[in-house]
């Protein structure tokens, strides 16, 4: 399976549970921004996959507010996708209730999925800061079990990193799946209206 394959089943999965204006491809971060993400001043990401809300005024408040909305209509949803991503694979690492409280204080958008399939740790480096920064959730798409193994490497390095104190952070809005996982879990009648 090919990203643009993976990216299209994704479409077709978020188009039944999100409005269709809510879902956007390749969405650039600085795009009618309001705010002072400035692409003249700053790099701008463009996510594989971007749903709204989108936090691009300075509303902060106001837009937490409409995320905090969508995340207790959607906690079913969500805690599906933790069940199926690196984080429900290993419960004693930090349960769904904890997960939540860890999800970006101040992102440009509610979910934010970049999706993988190369195997230079430099690209997935990029995917994951861009994910977890962007989103209130942010979710790695890895295309293979090469490629999931070789973004859980990539966490525990961080997760160490902030171990030992060299490291503030973590990522920890991050969920990683990998793609024929995500699209069995949602295929058909497995999706959560």
């Amino acid at each position: 399976m090919n990203t643009h394959d993976v990216t299209q089943k994704l479409l077709d999965i978020f188009s039944v549970l999100f409005p269709q204006g809510s879902i956007k491809k390749e969405w650039d971060a600085a795009k009618n921004s309001q705010d002072d993400f400035d692409r003249n001043e700053f790099y701008a990401p463009r996510v594989d996959i971007a749903i709204g809300p989108f936090n691009i005024d300075r509303q902060i408040e106001i837009n937490n507010r409409r995320f905090s909305t969508l995340i207790q209509d959607n906690l079913e949803f969500l805690h599906k996708l933790y069940d199926i991503s690196h984080l429900g694979e290993n419960l004693e690492y930090i349960s769904f209730d904890s997960y939540l409280q860890t999800l970006n204080k101040n992102p440009r958008c509610f979910i934010a999925l970049e999706i993988e399939n190369t195997k230079a740790a430099k690209r997935a480096l990029g995917d994951i800061v861009n994910a977890s920064a962007m989103g209130k959730i942010g979710i790695v798409i890895p295309v293979g079990q090469d490629k999931y193994e070789m973004f859980i490497k990539i966490k525990k390095y961080f997760h160490y990193l902030e171990q030992v104190g060299k490291l503030e952070g973590n990522f920890r809005n991050l969920l990683i799946i990998e793609a024929s996982k995500f699209i069995e879990s949602f295929s058909n009648n497995k999706i959560i209206p």
